[in-house]
């Protein structure tokens, strides 16, 4: 009793979502043409396979065509889903599946909107090209010229816009030269307080600072370091020589003076030690030269006497040779040479062919 109760409760919700589905579905069917889905009529098909190409005249065939464009743009011959529905309803029962629907009526279907007329698109076709012709400045009323007046025509309307643009490049350059007239000589700027004059009787005295002053050493600079240091130990004798009131008053003084060359950026060489290393590497680097220099020096004259060499025994063998060739004697040095093959055709030598002219 329960559950018949719950299935009569369910049953306008279903019905309900029958009547939706089927609106949709339907809605989707009369978007889609009908010759997707509907089935050709018999005449269709013997036009579309041409089973009566031969018995139909040239004109008959031109006519059929032209009717059948008119058709396909005539809103009023176009079939929708709802009307293909309706008609095959009227006709009977159709081979088309239809979805099983509700035993409620369907929703009314909404058709598309008929598409235009061939009249109405080749009427705005006009419209459209008679507003380029107006855009362009074409007179409809005018008689068509011919090529020469057309072509004078555009070499007017071309030298029209070349005069504007040469007056207008006048016009431009006319402007400029009126501006750079106008803005080219600039005054001087005038202040609005007048600017004071110089006084004669004012001066302005100069102060030199203390650390302004160019600094002068006290000390001579010695690049050599064997000067340094000889200079250095003639020193040291001479301060031994002093009395011991003497000397402290000295080395005090050269302390400050040491100090003050230093703090300037100076270098003072009073380091015993320094100047002796200093004076080793210098003769250390002064030997290495030396034995360079001397090995270079033997070089050279190994090359000079192997050239001299050369060069002697060169005349003596030109000298033999030309003795030899005075006497008759053949060279000894020259007897293990391959005598040189002759090139084809010129085969053996001249003392050949005399013999054969001989035999």
């Amino acid at each position: 009793m329960a559950s018949a109760m719950m299935s009569n409760g369910h049953a306008p919700d279903l019905l309900a979502s029958l009547e939706r589905h089927n609106e949709s579905f339907t809605k989707l069917l009369s978007l889609i043409p009908s010759r997707f889905y509907a089935a050709p009529e018999s005449q269709e098909v013997d036009s579309k396979w041409m089973k009566k190409k031969k018995r139909q005249t040239g004109e008959e065939i031109k006519e059929q065509k032209k009717k059948a464009r008119q058709d396909k743009f005539d809103p009023s011959k176009q079939s929708t889903a709802a009307d293909l529905v309706n008609s095959s309803s009227q006709a009977g029962p159709s081979s088309i599946p239809l979805p099983i629907s509700s035993p409620a009526l369907p929703a009314p279907v909404r058709p598309l909107p008929p598409t235009a007329s061939i009249s109405d698109l080749r009427a705005r076709l006009h419209s459209k090209i008679e507003g380029f012709r107006r855009d362009r400045g074409v007179d409809d009323d005018a008689d068509p010229q011919s090529r020469s007046a057309l072509e004078a025509e555009t070499r007017r309307r071309r030298g029209e816009m070349r005069d504007r643009r040469r007056r207008e490049r006048k016009e431009e350059r006319r402007k400029a030269r009126e501006k750079e007239a106008v803005t080219g000589k600039s005054a001087k700027p005038r202040l609005v307080v007048p600017h004071p004059r110089d006084n004669d009787g004012v001066t302005y005295p100069t102060v030199k600072l203390p650390s302004a002053a160019q600094h002068k050493s006290n000390f001579k600079p010695i690049a050599n370091p064997s000067h340094a240091l000889a200079h250095l130990e003639k020193h040291k004798r001479k301060l031994d020589s002093m009395t011991d009131e003497k000397r402290r008053e000295v080395l005090e003084r050269e302390r400050w003076a040491k100090a003050e060359e230093r703090a300037a950026g100076g270098k003072v060489a009073d380091q015993e030690t320094v100047l002796k290393k200093a004076v080793k590497r210098k003769e250390k680097e002064k030997s290495k030269s030396g034995k360079e220099w001397s090995e270079r020096k033997r070089d050279l004259e190994r090359a000079q006497a192997a050239s001299i060499k050369k060069r002697s025994d060169n005349i003596a063998a030109r000298a033999d040779a030309k003795r030899n060739k005075k006497l008759g004697l053949k060279d000894k040095n020259k007897g293990g040479k391959m005598k040189k093959k002759g090139r084809p055709g010129f085969e053996g030598g001249r003392n050949k062919n005399k013999q054969k002219d001989k035999a």
